[in-house]
């Protein structure tokens, strides 16, 4: 009798406690809201989080999802502690948390995360925190007169990157490059025209892009990289200021060192007769790869092979590859396309 009556005197949340699993998740399972796979988180950012035992059911919310005032740092007896800080929370379940990352300056590093339920706590899963600017990196090794392919990831909710945004080869979008070399600024390959800012549209392709040819743009389109050595390159997208059609900056990258290294004749000879050797037919793959990587080489062999698409049965290759004249000599393609002359107007 006198066991039962000390047990019978000890809180409930040392029984709970005692008998409850500790919350279970992964380092996967923490995600940018609305992510249906794994993303760097950064400060601030609305997240979710996916598991076991992380909260009571059924779930709890905040007074007003939709007023940050609100927010709690415990819901329903669910915390969860960010590189030791305490989160925001929206909702807490027992399958799902909703919450607000805490405004601390992690970036590109990992921070542990845990979630305590009823003072049960779950091990520290170590996430990543990425950048809250874009970050930039060469998509394979460039080669001074070959293709240079400049990958622009994005922060989580920022958008993306899905060239070729129209048919001019030259247009990058409602974005902008800034190459440095040697110390000084480099000047944008010139072209008939440019299309200026539009919105951010972009062309329908027949089919997905494969994933190996996102969040990449040929830089050597716009700029001439055919020297070896160090370039400095910044990327600037932009939005237009609301009511007006002036510019004003979205989003911002560093200054970034992309090495262009030396290549021999041999070497770039050896690349193009592989190009001359395939012949793509599938849209995507010319416009997202094939096509774009040809024009790194400005000469009659490129030119031989371009030529094999200015009559294309689909007008978006077509207009591309005649649009892709105006990168070639007026004497070579009077020689080697005798008759043709570049597109020079709009299309769309």
């Amino acid at each position: 009798m006198r066991l039962f009556r000390l047990f019978a005197l000890l809180p409930v949340g040392v029984i709970i406690s005692a008998q409850q699993e500790p919350p279970l998740f992964r380092a996967e399972d923490v995600r940018p809201h609305g992510a249906q796979s794994p993303h760097p988180l950064v400060p601030g950012m609305l997240s979710w989080i996916f598991g076991r035992n992380l909260g009571r059911t059924p779930g709890c919310a905040a007074e007003n999802t939709m007023n940050l005032a609100t927010y709690k740092t415990e819901l329903c007896g669910t915390r969860v502690l960010v590189g030791g800080i305490e989160a925001k929370l929206i909702f807490a379940s027992e399958r799902q948390i909703n919450l607000v990352l805490p405004e601390h300056p992690w970036e590109n590093e990992m921070v542990g995360v845990q979630v305590i339920r009823d003072e049960v706590p779950s091990a520290v899963v170590s996430v990543r925190f990425g950048f809250n600017r874009p970050m930039l990196s060469l998509s394979a090794p460039a080669y001074a007169g070959m293709p240079v392919w400049v990958r622009v990831e994005k922060p989580w909710g920022k958008g993306w990157l899905r060239y070729p945004f129209h048919t001019e080869p030259w247009d990058l979008g409602a974005s902008s490059f800034e190459v440095r070399f040697a110390g000084a600024e480099q000047p944008r390959s010139p072209m008939p025209f440019a299309a200026g800012f539009v919105g951010g549209g972009i062309i329908g392709l027949p089919a997905e892009v494969p994933e190996e040819y996102l969040h990449r743009v040929p830089l050597h389109l716009a700029y001439d990289l055919s020297r070896p050595g160090s370039y400095e390159v910044r990327f600037t997208e932009y939005t237009l200021r609301p009511g007006t059609m002036e510019k004003q900056v979205y989003q911002q990258s560093g200054w970034t060192t992309l090495q262009v290294k030396p290549s021999t004749a041999q070497q770039r000879t050896s690349w193009l007769r592989s190009l001359a050797q395939s012949t793509p037919q599938d849209t995507v793959e010319l416009l997202s790869n094939y096509l774009p990587s040809l024009l790194a080489a400005r000469d009659e062999a490129a030119l031989r092979v371009l030529a094999r698409y200015l009559d294309y049965r689909d007008p978006l290759v077509r207009q591309y590859a005649n649009y892709a004249l105006n990168y070639f000599d007026a004497g070579l393609l009077e020689r080697v396309v005798p008759g043709r002359k570049p597109l020079r107007q709009f299309v769309r």
